[in-house]
């Protein structure tokens, strides 16, 4: 099992335990006819479609055009969209496409980025800084 694979779950399940019914699509980038999300995930209040990335760097780099199927499924579904990414030694940290930084080709995000962290049996909570 990869390590994008480990990450998906512990996501998966860290969403399960925090009240959120979630379904995961396992190699959803690759050999997929349509796209779809990494992991659907929704607790009645809110439904997020996330792509998710696993780093032991500082930053992730994201296509564009993996963040523009990302929410033009999102759109379609009506869920909000979300790239969710985890940094080795610090954990989950998600955020909107239109909040990050953006290269000629890609969506970058950094460890200190601002977003939402997810705290087990809580759900999402904004962070401002590390």
């Amino acid at each position: 099992m990869g390590k994008g694979s480990r990450a998906e779950r512990e996501l998966v399940n860290l969403l399960w335990s925090s009240g959120f019914a979630v379904m995961r699509s396992p190699a959803s980038g690759s050999g997929r006819k349509h796209p779809q999300p990494d992991v659907l995930a929704s607790n009645n209040e809110r439904m997020v479609g996330i792509e998710t990335k696993s780093t032991s760097r500082d930053s992730v780099y994201v296509a564009k055009n993996e963040v523009k199927k990302l929410e033009n499924f999102c759109e379609k579904f009506g869920c909000e969209p979300l790239i969710g990414v985890r940094f080795d030694r610090l954990g989950w940290l998600f955020v909107r496409p239109e909040e990050c930084e953006q290269t000629k080709k890609s969506f970058k995000i950094t460890r200190d980025e601002v977003g939402w962290t997810l705290i087990r049996g809580r759900g999402f909570c904004r962070q401002e800084t590390l």
